[in-house]
């Protein structure tokens, strides 16, 4: 087994075209339309990271009723108002929030009607490449071992594209937004406070992300190319939030889109 480390996996709605034999796309903050040769992977992105997240521009986007009108959807994002964390898998929509006494509840897969998100990173795969992981990863070792076999696989990995990994985790860290988002504001300095869970055994789950280089402040946290929702079950209860640190162990699968 490789050296284990746990180390941070760390908008106007835009359309980003994934192109083919172009360079990595400059993403401005005023998020304009970027076109170009169409590979036929395409993701959606509702808001953006840094005006949803650090200018409070916290507003519904998209219906999540609407956001899976299309087959085999998969998304990744937060609730109007940063009250909870959406995770679209293959057309279900999870969505988990605070409710009393700090108590998670996740909802789904049917959508509430009432639910929009203000921010959403959105892409439909209806085929999937799928690897076998052999050795612990985790942080920039885990991000680049994606890269790698999504270029394999014939995916422009400038652009942003949808992965999943399921299998066995250890270290795994996520959270769940309340009201604000616990990385761009200092939770000691509110009142309520965002769900977490920090498990350091190992765990059956399902991981869901894109990996987005040159999309810092827009689809991704500083520090990393990876935005990711983690699907766990404990005590026979499911649980979904933001993943912040994830180790992945030997025999899991990674699957990246088979265009």
């Amino acid at each position: 087994m490789g050296k284990r480390s746990s180390i941070k996996l760390n908008v106007s709605a835009v359309i980003l075209f994934l192109l083919s034999g172009c360079g990595a796309p400059e993403l401005s903050s005023d998020s304009k339309l970027l076109v170009g040769k169409p590979t036929g992977l395409l993701v959606k992105q509702f808001g953006a990271m840094r005006e949803v997240m650090r200018e409070g521009k916290t507003e519904a986007r998209v219906r999540l009723v609407d956001a899976v009108d299309t087959p085999h959807t998969y998304a990744v994002g937060a609730l109007e108002g940063l009250t909870g964390e959406v995770t679209i898998v293959d057309g279900d929509v999870w969505v988990s929030r605070i409710v009393e006494d700090g108590v998670l509840q996740v909802t789904g897969p049917t959508p509430l009607a009432e639910d929009s998100a203000t921010l959403l990173t959105l892409g439909h795969v209806p085929h999937w490449h799928q690897t076998t992981i052999e050795r612990s990863v985790s942080g920039a070792e885990l991000e680049s071992l994606i890269e790698r076999f999504a270029n394999a696989k014939g995916v422009d990995t400038d652009k942003p594209f949808p992965f999943r990994i399921e299998g066995q985790l250890t270290d795994v860290e996520l959270h769940v937004i309340n009201g604000y988002c616990p990385i761009a504001t200092d939770p000691a300095k509110e009142n309520k406070k965002p769900w977490r869970k920090i498990n350091s055994e190992p765990v059956s789950a399902n991981v869901i992300g894109f990996y987005a280089p040159n999309a810092v402040a827009v689809m991704t946290h500083h520090g990393t190319s990876v935005h990711a929702h983690g699907i766990v079950t404990v005590d026979g209860r499911k649980l979904i939030g933001h993943v912040d640190s994830v180790t992945v162990e030997p025999g899991a699968t990674l699957f990246v889109p088979k265009l």
